[in-house]
C-alpha cells in the first residue's frame, strides 16, 4: 500500500497526466514560459545516487501503473424536491500491450409530484459566461444569480494499491440521457469530444463537466434560483502493483534490449 505521503505528493503532478492517460492521448498543450531566473540555484549542488535513493513516494517504475479510473459526478438537489444525478465512468486496464478502455453511463432522478406539476421557475435573473471557454486545464468556475444556494467543484485523485481494483464498468455505451416531466434534462455522453455529464433544470440553472481534447478538466455550475444544492466531482483513480518479473514487462524488456548493446 502507499503511504499518505505519496498521495500528497504526486496529487498536483498527476492531474495533467491522468487526465491524458483516460481520454486516449487528449493531452493540454503546455504553454511556453518566459525565460527562467535561475540566480536563487547558484547555491545548489547535484544529488548523488546514495541520496536520491532515499527518496521515497516520488518515482514509480515504468510498468507499476496496472489499472486507472474516472468518475465524472454531477448532483443536484433542486428547491422542489427533485434529486438528480448523473455519472459517467470510465476505466482502463493497462496489463496487456493495448489497453483496454470501457464506459458506463449512469443516471438516477427522482422527481416530487408538485415538481412535475408546476413550471419551474427561478428569479429571472440570467448568467452570462464570456472568458472561462478560453481556459485550459484545470478549469473550476460558479457562477450564481440567487441567495442561500450551496455549490461545489471538487476534483479527487486516490493512489490505490491493484488488489483493491474491483473491476472494470459494466458498459460500453456513449451517451444517456433522459427528460423529466418538468423540463429537465440530465446526460452523459462519451466520444471524440471526449468525457461529460450535464444537468439542465428551467429557470434554475445548469450543471456541467467534461474531460475534452486540447482543454482539459472543466466544471462549470450556473445558478439562476435560491436554495439550490449542486455539486461536482471529478475522481481519478490510479491502481499500482507488481508485475511479474518476465520480459513481458515493459520496464524489463527495456532493460534487456539495452543490456544487448553493451560490449563484451
Amino acid at each position: 500500500m502507499f503511504k499518505q505521503g505519496w498521495k500528497r505528493n504526486c496529487r498536483k503532478a498527476s492531474v495533467a497526466a491522468l487526465l491524458g492517460l483516460t481520454t486516449a492521448g487528449l493531452t493540454v498543450p503546455v504553454t511556453q514560459a518566459d525565460v527562467s531566473n535561475f540566480n536563487d540555484f547558484s547555491s545548489s549542488r547535484e544529488l548523488s545516487d546514495s541520496e536520491l535513493a532515499q527518496q521515497r513516494g516520488r518515482f514509480v517504475d515504468k510498468g507499476s501503473l496496472m489499472f486507472f479510473g474516472v468518475q465524472v459526478t454531477s448532483e443536484w438537489q433542486t428547491s422542489h424536491g427533485e434529486h438528480l444525478r448523473a455519472q459517467g465512468h470510465l476505466v482502463g486496464d493497462l496489463r496487456g500491450e493495448t489497453p483496454n478502455v470501457s464506459f458506463e453511463p449512469r443516471i438516477t432522478t427522482v422527481t416530487a409530484d408538485s415538481a412535475a406539476a408546476d413550471a419551474l421557475t427561478g428569479n429571472g435573473a440570467t448568467v452570462v459566461d464570456a472568458g472561462t471557454g478560453n481556459a485550459r486545464g484545470v478549469v473550476q468556475t460558479i457562477q450564481a444569480a440567487g441567495d442561500f444556494n450551496t455549490a461545489a467543484n471538487d476534483l479527487q485523485i486516490d493512489v490505490l494499491d491493484a488488489s483493491a481494483y474491483e473491476g472494470g464498468a459494466a458498459g460500453n455505451s456513449g451517451s444517456l440521457e433522459r427528460r423529466l416531466p418538468s423540463g429537465t434534462r440530465v446526460s452523459v455522453s462519451s466520444g471524440s469530444q471526449g468525457v461529460g455529464v450535464s444537468l439542465d433544470v428551467p429557470g434554475m440553472g445548469s450543471a456541467k463537466q467534461a474531460i475534452e481534447p486540447s482543454q482539459g478538466l472543466r466544471q462549470s455550475i450556473q445558478l439562476t434560483s435560491d436554495l439550490q444544492k449542486v455539486r461536482n466531482l471529478t475522481r481519478l483513480q490510479l491502481y499500482m502493483g507488481q508485475r511479474g518479473a518476465h520480459a513481458d514487462v515493459p520496464g524489463v524488456r527495456s532493460a534487456i534490449e539495452s543490456a544487448r548493446g553493451l560490449s563484451r
